[in-house]
């Protein structure tokens, strides 16, 4: 006999199909290695450094361009599909959860120092730059970027920007 669905599997059944939804959308887009979808592939970004909360997103996209990712925002918005911009996932404080009917927009790969210039003082970055490759890269002019040493290694501009973060 078959019995009613369940409104679990009934939920099941919908986020599949708004996940498909958005994959074929997104899919047009991206190159097949910048959207994961699949579980083992999710499960990465289902939080930040702050694992108490833990929510898999739908679909995680990765762009490598700022066309990509004007593309995805623009698409993400004509479906109603929300978004939640992530870096390198270490925040303490939740700002990288995940929406579960939701695209995790991954910026991890723009990751590039684009200018130095020693005399202002300043350093054009991308947002996934590592906060010691800035510093690093200040070093040779006798600067350093000084948020936070204890977690350079891992964290970006992007983060510190993003969730006013930086300091112990």
């Amino acid at each position: 006999m078959n019995a009613p669905a369940t409104s679990a599997q009934q939920s099941n059944f919908q986020r599949a199909e708004r996940q498909a939804q958005v994959v074929r959308a997104l899919g047009a887009l991206l190159p097949a290695h910048a959207l994961l979808w699949q579980d083992e592939d999710t499960t990465p970004y289902e939080c930040d450094g702050l694992t108490a909360y833990r929510q898999r997103p739908l679909v995680v996209a990765l762009p490598e361009t700022e066309a990509q990712v004007q593309a995805v925002l623009r698409t993400c918005h004509g479906l109603g599909v929300p978004v939640v911009a992530r870096g390198a996932g270490t925040g303490l404080s939740g700002g990288a959860m995940p929406h579960g009917e939701g695209v995790t927009l991954s910026l991890a790969r723009f990751n590039q120092i684009l200018k130095v210039d020693p005399v202002a003082r300043t350093a054009t970055v991308q947002c996934g730059v590592r906060n010691l490759a800035i510093s690093e890269a200040a070093a040779p002019y006798g600067l350093y970027y000084a948020p936070d040493p204890s977690s350079q290694i891992a964290c970006t501009i992007g983060g510190n920007v993003a969730e006013n973060s930086g300091g112990v």
